[in-house]
């Protein structure tokens, strides 16, 4: 099975590409380094992981990648901690918003074109900033 994820350098998606090599996948991991610059990527030159430093608003890529992928994790956000959060919230949530667009529209277009059978949204601790009732219904 091959995985496509986005996000693929960054603190959850690093672990999850070493997660997915573990347990014997094949996985295409996608970042453009937004957050602290180029990284040598985690796992680079494992022999089923194919690291392409590229940008998850771009559809015509998002397809390329993900024509013979079964599974697709879409772990890719502009992030930037609580307090870039509250200082430049409408920049976050308008790129986050164009990257959610992007990944949609091109897991579509790979179920009803090509072999994609599953697509999973990672999200991140932010979203529990203000909860006070844990776990959170």
């Amino acid at each position: 099975m091959k995985v496509l994820i986005t996000g693929a350098s960054g603190f959850i998606g690093s672990y999850v590409v070493g997660e997915l090599l573990e347990a014997g996948y094949d996985v295409v991991g996608l970042d453009n380094f937004s957050k602290y610059g180029p990284l040598q990527p985690a796992h680079q030159g494992h022999p089923r992981y194919d690291f392409q430093q590229g940008d998850a608003k771009d559809i015509t890529l998002l397809k390329h990648l993900l024509s013979d992928c079964d599974h697709f994790i879409a772990g890719a956000a502009m992030i930037g901690g609580i307090s870039y959060f509250h200082k430049f919230a409408y920049d976050l949530l308008a790129e986050n918003e164009r990257i959610t667009a992007s990944t949609f529209d091109a897991a579509i277009w790979a179920y009803q074109n090509a072999k994609l059978k599953k697509i999973t949204v990672l999200s991140s601790s932010m979203v529990f900033e203000n909860t006070t009732l844990f776990p959170s219904p």
